[in-house]
């Protein structure tokens, strides 16, 4: 059975202990927080900009929260539109099965399959290759052994990977998976797919509001040069472990920032925010009072549209007016 070694740098240790310390106060504050909602549609729209960008898609974030509210993504390649779309599927089929007992082998070439449709470059789709790979620098394992090595590392999963901290298990999981490399094309979507479904079986992103693939995209050379260390250089794992950890307390904080921008945990808000009311919210307390058409034009919006998104925080007393007519400006009370 698969069996990780490593040692673990000293560093490591004050990592994990800041990431309990931020993600127990994100717990605490979201649960006087009504708009989580918005959080995590937040978190699924940078997850899968994050997770299909680092793989050449040019969708925008804006353009993939479009998609999650409905709208076309106008002027991008199909593959591309699909690969984001597929990777919203694939979250929220991961965030129904978030306490899953276990990992099947059928969970994968699922999880492959529901990415891959109309958005791989080589097949075939929910199966494993059948042929030698290479991943850059990094060769994956022989063909012939890729069932019995992925079937190990589900069995450390259902085993070993217990007796680690979620963010240890998860990396790992990433790490290894990456390593067999098990499909033709789409292994670094299915890897970060799976090693985000282990936080949440793990019970660390309990309220599914971190998104780590925005935070692996942004220092992409690093991610990728992090990887090559342990598969291509032999380094220790340990190493990977200190990246992702240094990577999943980055997203925390910007988590809790997002939390703190606002700074309205304690006001009587709508029961949930659209993604365009948080932006209202933050541009008002930014840019300090605004009239009509200078929200409309900040939110990408007619006046009527904005007009929409303003009523529900009037209503619950959030924002307030001054001036009348045409010189009313909306402010944060």
């Amino acid at each position: 059975m698969y069996k990780p070694d490593f040692k673990v740098p000293a560093r490591v240790y004050r990592l994990l202990e800041s990431i309990a310390e931020i993600k127990e106060r994100i717990r605490a504050s979201a649960v006087k927080v009504p708009w989580v909602p918005s959080l995590v549609k937040d978190a699924m729209a940078r997850a899968a900009w994050g997770s299909t960008a680092i793989e050449g898609c040019t969708l925008s974030l804006e353009a993939v929260k479009g998609l999650m509210e409905g709208k076309k993504a106008l002027g991008y390649p199909n593959k591309d539109v699909r690969m984001a779309q597929n990777y919203l599927a694939a979250l929220e089929w991961l965030q129904k099965r978030e306490r899953a007992a276990h990992i099947t082998e059928k969970d994968v070439l699922f999880l492959h399959k529901l990415m891959g449709e109309g958005a791989c470059d080589e097949g075939p789709i929910g199966a494993y290759r059948r042929l030698d790979v290479r991943a850059g620098l990094h060769v994956g394992a022989p063909w012939k052994q890729v069932p019995g090595l992925m079937k190990d590392l589900l069995r450390w999963l259902d085993t070993g990977a217990k007796e680690f901290p979620a963010v240890f298990s998860s990396a790992i999981l990433h790490l290894r998976f990456v390593e067999i490399h098990p499909f033709r094309d789409g292994n670094g979507r299915v890897a970060r797919a799976l090693a985000t479904w282990q936080l949440y079986r793990a019970g660390f992103d309990t309220l599914h509001v971190f998104a780590l693939d925005e935070i692996l995209l942004e220092n992409r050379a690093l991610y990728i040069k992090a990887l090559q260390r342990v598969q291509v250089e032999g380094e220790d794992l340990g190493s990977w472990l200190e990246f992702i950890s240094e990577a999943v307390l980055e997203t925390l904080e910007r988590v809790q920032g997002r939390i703190a921008s606002l700074g309205l945990k304690d006001k009587g808000l709508p029961a949930s925010l659209t993604l365009r009311q948080e932006k209202l919210l933050r541009t008002l307390r930014e840019r300090g009072p605004l009239g009509i058409r200078e929200i409309a034009r900040a939110l990408r919006l007619t006046a009527p549209g904005a007009h929409y998104a303003l009523r529900p925080l009037l209503n619950a007393g959030i924002i307030s007016t001054e001036g009348a007519h045409k010189n009313t400006k909306y402010l944060l009370k």
